[in-house]
Parts: structure tokens; C-alpha cells; sequence
């Protein structure tokens, strides 16, 4: 077995016991509570799993540091797990970087799980639900001229949901190659042309990230992109 995935178990006992009887859960949802004292930190968190009773699902309080961070080992060692154990598949960020109003999640979240399934990836979300921005990996063989064309079919699919929710296709990272084409339809005409005209005053000869931001909107430039790298 790899370094990670060690490191991931041996973090988790007797927790481990549990994933071995009944598998991996499909989601975890880790949270912080804050407070002027560190009772009044402890109460929210109290106060949160009492809440959550309702729901039959396993929670647990962690106290100190130490024990916080067995959790936050399973955050930052999950997508190298990922990425290492898929085969000839890898971790493909097209669709990284999505985000919506969190109050729309509840109705958000099932629909993009549907335009998912149509195409029955594997595929691994992380992200920051209090945002409800989310980074999404699917796990492709990008050396395949079908799974490139689902690149392009999907990012169409999966932004139109998020424009529909009034949320963007970038939230914390770049826009880049891969989202340029989209930027028109999310901007509207109006702001997409500011964009056409500060890219005109500073570089009018556009040797700087050529593609990126304006000039790239046409779809066909992307996948001749991703076929050339791949």
C-alpha cells in the first residue's frame, strides 16, 4: 500500500474498524466552532450534534487539536489516494471550482448529481459547503478521444446548472483554458466586452496567456487544446 493510504488508516483507529464492516462513507462533513472561550466554542459544537441527532448519522466531537487533526488528515491525504490508485484514470479538474448560494444547495446538489450519473464517472467532491463552493475531480483517461469529448460535454452541462442557480464556474481558482468559452455566457455581452477592452490596452498584440479570458470562447479551441496535450 502507498504512504497515504497508511498514514489514512493509522489514523483512523479504531474508526477504521467501522469503514472495513460497512465501507466508506459518501460523505463527511467536517466543522469548526469558534468562541470567545474555549466553553463557549465547545457549547456550539454541542449544540450542532444535538441537532443533527434527527438525521441517524454517526458524529463525533473532537477536543483537541490532536484529535482534530486524525479528520483533517483524511481532507488533505483523500485526493493524493485518489490520484495515485486509479489506474490509468486520473484526477481531471474541468469542473473544479463551481460554487452556488448555499441556501440552494438542498435543491442544487441532487441535479448535478444527475447530469453526473449520465455519464457514470467515478468521482470525488471536496470543497467548502459553508461557501457551497465545491471542487469536483472526475477520474478520466484523457488519452481517450471519447472521455476528451465528455470534457466538453459535461463543462456544458454542469455550468448551465450552475448559471441556472445564478452561482459561477470559478470561485477560488482561474478561469484558464478549460472555462474561458463559458465566461460570455456567465457574464452577459456587457462585461465580457470590458474584458475584450482592458485585454486591448494592455496587451494589443496578445502575447501574454493568449486564449485565456477573451479569444477563446470558441469551443473547438479548447478540445483542439486538450488533443494536442493529450
Amino acid at each position: 500500500m502507498k504512504t497515504g493510504l497508511i498514514k489514512l488508516g493509522l489514523s483512523f483507529i479504531p474508526e477504521v474498524i467501522m469503514v472495513l464492516k460497512g465501507g466508506f462513507p459518501k460523505l463527511v462533513l467536517l466543522a469548526e466552532f469558534t468562541g470567545s472561550t474555549e466553553e463557549e466554542a465547545s457549547q456550539k459544537a454541542q449544540a450542532a450534534f444535538e441537532d443533527l441527532k434527527q438525521f441517524n448519522l454517526q458524529v463525533e466531537i473532537m477536543q483537541t487539536p490532536k484529535e482534530a487533526e486524525r479528520f483533517w488528515t483524511m481532507r488533505h491525504e483523500s485526493f493524493n489516494i485518489l490520484r495515485k490508485h486509479s489506474g490509468k484514470n486520473k484526477t481531471s479538474p474541468f469542473i473544479d471550482d463551481i460554487i452556488v448560494n448555499p441556501a440552494k444547495l438542498p435543491e442544487f446538489m441532487p441535479r448535478l448529481d444527475k447530469v453526473m450519473a449520465e455519464y457514470k464517472l467515478t468521482y470525488t467532491i471536496q470543497g467548502h459547503i459553508g461557501d457551497g463552493n465545491f471542487h469536483i475531480f472526475p477520474l478520466m483517461n484523457l488519452h481517450n478521444a471519447r472521455d476528451r469529448d465528455i470534457v466538453m460535454e459535461l463543462s456544458q452541462k454542469v455550468f448551465d446548472l450552475v448559471f441556472e442557480f445564478g452561482g459561477s464556474m470559478s470561485a477560488e481558482h482561474n478561469d484558464g483554458l478549460v472555462r474561458t468559452a463559458y465566461l460570455r455566457q456567465m457574464y452577459g455581452e456587457k462585461i465580457y466586452h470590458l474584458f475584450e477592452e482592458t485585454k486591448n490596452i494592455f496587451d494589443p498584440k496578445n502575447i501574454f496567456n493568449p486564449g485565456k479570458k477573451v479569444y477563446g470562447h470558441d469551443l473547438a479551441y479548447i478540445k483542439e487544446h486538450i488533443d494536442k496535450v493529450y
